[in-house]
């Protein structure tokens, strides 16, 4: 399940919006470098003992930077690049 919302981060104290997750059809994959987001197509609502995960070549490098994506990132904070963030409460969205 997928949550967009605000996030603070634990080594600077900033307040932001990101998202995180995805959901039964998507898989949010994120940058290493600069945190841009892909979404990639999955069907997760499969049995597990059926389920494939994404290739590398569906996957792919991020268009902005040409950086490494990877699915299990917590977003990165825009004033310190720390990814030691949390949920901070307040508004939000719950998606799947």
């Amino acid at each position: 399940m997928g949550y967009q919302g605000p996030y603070i981060c634990q080594a600077c104290g900033n307040t932001f919006q990101s998202r995180a997750g995805g959901g039964f059809l998507f898989i949010e994959y994120r940058c290493v470098n600069c945190d841009a987001i892909k979404t990639v197509k999955s069907n997760r609502r499969v049995p597990s003992s059926e389920y494939t995960p994404p290739t590398a070549a569906e996957v792919g490098v991020c268009e902005q930077c040409g950086g490494e994506l990877k699915s299990d990132l917590q977003p990165m904070c825009p004033a310190c690049k720390s990814r030691d963030v949390k949920e901070s409460g307040g508004r939000a969205v719950r998606y799947d």
